[in-house]
């Protein structure tokens, strides 16, 4: 399989970068709102709270995408941006699915991996001969196009122009 082009890659982690994003967010309003509560009870406990809400709060984050990106990416081999893009996370051996934990750690560790350097490890798949990142290569997977025959809305919507979408 091909490939995925750059911007593909691109326009899919920002995609599931806003679903995940608005669950940090509504994590985080609850946790503000609990800081809040505690906050007017103690204001003295401030530094341990800190602490605290700090931890409280990246632990969940950090499992949501591992499971987020596990579950997505071992079951059907996209996440929902990449399901909007026709892409999809394949191994590089041919016909071997990616493990619940690989794709988990690949969306967490690997991910941060990526970024942590100015988000160089992402802007490597725009330079690299085969298109991978530092995640990718890291855990051995390959970000490929959706052949037409794979995708969902294919009998849906036929490539002829003059042939009409198929009732259900």
């Amino acid at each position: 399989m091909a490939p995925a082009h750059f911007l593909a890659r691109l326009m899919a982690w920002l995609f599931d970068g806003l679903i995940t994003g608005f669950l940090a967010l509504v994590l985080a309003l609850a946790t503000a709102s609990l800081v809040g509560i505690i906050l007017s009870l103690d204001p003295g406990i401030f530094n341990l709270l800190a602490l605290i809400v700090g931890v409280v709060t990246a632990a969940p984050l950090l499992l949501l995408n591992f499971f987020y990106y596990g579950y997505f990416w071992s079951t059907s081999g996209a996440s929902l941006g990449m399901k909007a893009f026709d892409i999809k996370v394949v191994r590089r051996k041919p016909g071997e699915r990616i493990s619940f934990w690989r794709a988990g750690l690949r969306g967490t560790l690997g991910y941060w991996i990526s970024a942590i350097p100015l988000y160089l490890g992402y802007i490597w798949a725009g330079f690299d001969g085969n298109c991978e990142s530092w995640h990718d290569k890291i855990f051995d997977t390959q970000v490929v196009k959706v052949p037409w025959e794979e995708q969902p809305l294919r009998d849906r919507y036929p490539v002829s122009s003059r042939s009409k979408p198929v009732e259900q």
